[in-house]
């Protein structure tokens, strides 16, 4: 029994480092510029890690426009690059690459002055080149992001957000990822915000516990570049 229990030790040891980490950071920038009062320059960017490690396991930039209906409604599109490493193994330097186009719409609802709900439905046609594991394959991906946020302070605010993922790929149309996050919002000055939160993310399998990190600074090219965020 010795015997086996060390052969099942060394086992489960050597094939850890492939298997889905059980937590990980998410580093992202996010630049959206004002260019008037109805048009914006979506621009965001991020680095996502093997667990605890420094090392990437994920970085992308995704970019488009977007559009103000008013200052509750916007729907924007765009396209995306991912580059994702191939295993959660540090030595192994192949990342495969994926193109996205992205549309979604953003629904911001005002209840009272400090607390609002934010409704967000996005659609992405993905596209991945073949990496020494897999051909090259599409899939079309759904999400649907309810979000609420009440303002603690004039500095301070707290968001609670869930995030359901279904993707269909090969004639299947299946659950892809739930994302349920609590995060902190401090109003640095009137075009920055820092937001720093946990997420705990459910894969069909396994899942995760994410510290995220994110820099929100708007820049404006016109007098009243103020709306709502979109993130």
């Amino acid at each position: 029994m010795k015997l086996i229990a060390t052969i099942l030790f060394f086992f489960f040891w050597a094939t850890a480092p492939a298997q889905e980490p059980a937590t990980g950071h998410w580093l992202t920038l996010q630049v959206p510029v004002q260019v008037n009062e109805k048009w914006q320059w979506h621009n965001d960017a991020g680095y996502r890690t093997i667990g605890n490690q420094a090392a990437a396991h994920q970085y992308f930039y995704r970019t488009g426009v977007r559009y103000f209906f008013n200052k509750q409604l916007s729907a924007a599109a765009g396209t995306a690059f991912f580059f994702t490493r191939t295993s959660f193994i540090k030595s192994n330097h192949e990342f495969g690459h994926e193109f996205r186009l992205w549309q979604e719409i953003n629904w911001q609802l005002p209840l009272t002055e400090k607390f609002q709900l934010q409704n967000r439905i996005r659609t992405e046609e993905r596209y991945f080149a073949s990496t020494k594991k897999d051909s090259p394959f599409t899939a079309f991906r759904f999400r649907y992001r309810l979000a609420a946020i009440q303002s603690v302070s004039k500095k301070w605010s707290i968001q609670l957000a869930d995030e359901y993922m279904q993707q269909a790929r090969s004639g299947q149309f299946h659950f892809n990822q739930n994302r349920i996050m609590a995060t902190a919002i401090y109003q640095a000055n009137g075009s920055t915000q820092l937001l720093g939160g946990y997420m705990w993310l459910l894969w069909p399998s396994s899942s995760q516990h994410i510290i995220q990190f994110m820099v929100l600074k708007k820049i404006s090219l016109h007098a009243n570049g103020n709306h709502g965020n979109n993130q």
